[in-house]
């Protein structure tokens, strides 16, 4: 099986944006709550619109995994307002699944999810990119962004802060942490 990598760059992401908004909104915004939540794909392909919808059937601010539910995911107000607008525009209900099939108004398949995915990377001629690079790519910009390896661990789900930082291609020799205290 082949390694895929996390998008590190950020203009490789504004990329991908750019490439699956021209294709569709669906795919684009399959791409963006993907990357901006680390939701696992089974769930994502499996998503309905009452999973992201809050208390006024306004688009959640936190997106919660059942299995870390003390780890609040903040989603950004401009992908909060694209995902409002795309169910609205298709006019999707409740009940019904927010990344779906255009031909079979079904749930997408695995492999129609790698097609868009891989199809977008290919175009921009970005390597070693799947469908875990979604998961990866989040884990990567928040240990970036400061969070701590343990809690991505635990939000991942995965056994060891070793087995998170092989997961997005951070090495331990790589990392290091200063901790200067002036008490």
């Amino acid at each position: 099986m082949n390694q895929v990598d996390p998008i590190r760059d950020i203009k490789e992401i504004k990329a991908m944006y750019e490439v699956l908004s021209r294709k569709s909104k669906r795919d684009y915004l399959l791409f963006k709550f993907a990357i901006h939540t680390g939701v696992k794909l089974s769930e994502l392909l499996n998503l309905c619109v009452v999973d992201v919808k809050g208390e006024h059937d306004d688009i959640k601010l936190y997106w919660l995994e059942d299995h870390a539910p003390s780890i609040y995911i903040k989603l950004p107000e401009t992908l909060r307002h694209e995902l409002s607008q795309f169910i609205a525009q298709a006019q999707l209900k409740d009940d019904e699944l927010l990344f779906q099939s255009n031909r079979t108004l079904k749930g997408l398949s695995r492999q129609q999810a790698y097609r868009i995915i891989h199809a977008a990377a290919d175009e921009l001629g970005m390597l070693h990119i799947g469908l875990t690079t979604l998961r990866k790519t989040f884990a990567y910009h928040a240990y970036q962004s400061g969070i701590s390896i343990s809690i991505i661990q635990k939000y991942l789900g995965h056994q060891t802060t070793f087995e998170t930082m092989k997961f997005i291609g951070i090495s331990t020799k790589a990392s290091k942490t200063t901790i200067a205290l002036s008490l």
